[in-house]
């Protein structure tokens, strides 16, 4: 036996009222695990960009241990160069300010001026024969020119981990996310 018009009718709306919550819900729950895996996306991304730049920071600590070796040694025997000998330990202190407080423009300048200095003092060292004929020497050098591509290699690095993390902020819906977390794009290291 059929059910009466009115009463199929109110069931029909029953049912359609009910779908609706459901579909609203599931959209919800969609919602939110897109939202959530954007964030868990770029608190990784920013992780990695933030390990990259750790990463460059201790070669760069490293370099400049080394380069103040080589400065000590070249003191001793180039007493003439002083002021290209200070050039190089004020460069290479500049760099780990830089590096330290943060400011990537600053560390991207001072790394140049560091890296200009220090082939100078090389230059320079290529005019004293007592530098030609030390192992001692051309091991710090190859020490340095070792630890120079590892610079470059970690700047590599730190600039894939940007242009990832800065691909998503741009993106949607990593975009909306990210504004909502307070991440901006960051700078890449020339």
């Amino acid at each position: 036996m059929p059910l009466p018009r009115g009463v199929a009718a109110r069931a029909d709306d029953i049912l359609v009222a009910h779908m609706t919550w459901l579909l609203l819900l599931a959209l919800a729950a969609l919602a939110a695990a897109v939202v959530m895996a954007a964030r868990r996306g770029l608190t990784s991304l920013q992780d990695g960009r933030d390990r990259a730049l750790a990463a460059l920071e201790t070669q760069l600590a490293k370099r400049q241990e080394l380069m103040i070796q080589i400065v000590g040694l070249c003191s001793r025997l180039m007493h003439y160069e002083r002021e290209t000998l200070e050039r190089v330990s004020s460069a290479g202190g500049a760099v780990l300010v830089a590096a330290r407080g943060g400011d990537l423009p600053a560390l991207a300048a001072a790394d140049r001026t560091h890296r200009a200095a220090s082939e100078a003092l090389f230059r320079l060292a290529a005019n004293y024969p007592q530098f030609g004929s030390s192992a001692a020497f051309r091991a710090l050098r190859e020490r340095a020119a070792t630890l120079d591509a590892r610079v470059d290699e970690r700047r590599e690095q730190y600039n894939t981990a940007v242009s990832m993390l800065n691909f998503r902020c741009q993106a949607f819906p990593h975009n909306l996310v990210a504004r909502s977390m307070g991440v901006q794009p960051a700078p890449f290291l020339s």
